[in-house]
């Protein structure tokens, strides 16, 4: 028996913020309650969506670059959490 789409659905999402909270927990050392409350902090900061906001994280702190949604997501995600995922490339040699 197929899953219904809209159950499908909601499963990716619960495991995009699991993700995106086990990125947080790596990097801040966070407990994940305390990962999904910047979550949904930084959202509310920035004006976009959480889910939108995860989705942007893992992608990151990945090895792609995040797509810029319409929403700012990407944008939102690397101002809060860029300095965190900078690698060796992407810092700049001291003067």
């Amino acid at each position: 028996m197929t899953q219904p789409a809209i159950e499908t659905f909601h499963r990716n999402d619960a495991r995009m913020l699991d993700t995106a909270e086990g990125v947080l927990v790596a990097l801040r050392r966070y407990s994940p309650a305390d990962a999904f409350a910047e979550i949904l902090e930084t959202a509310r900061q920035h004006r976009v969506p959480a889910l939108s906001l995860a989705r942007a994280l893992v992608e990151l702190a990945g090895a792609e670059p995040p797509v810029d949604a319409v929403d700012g997501s990407a944008a939102a995600a690397r101002s809060a959490w860029g300095h965190l995922l900078a690698r060796p490339a992407d810092v700049p040699a001291p003067a």
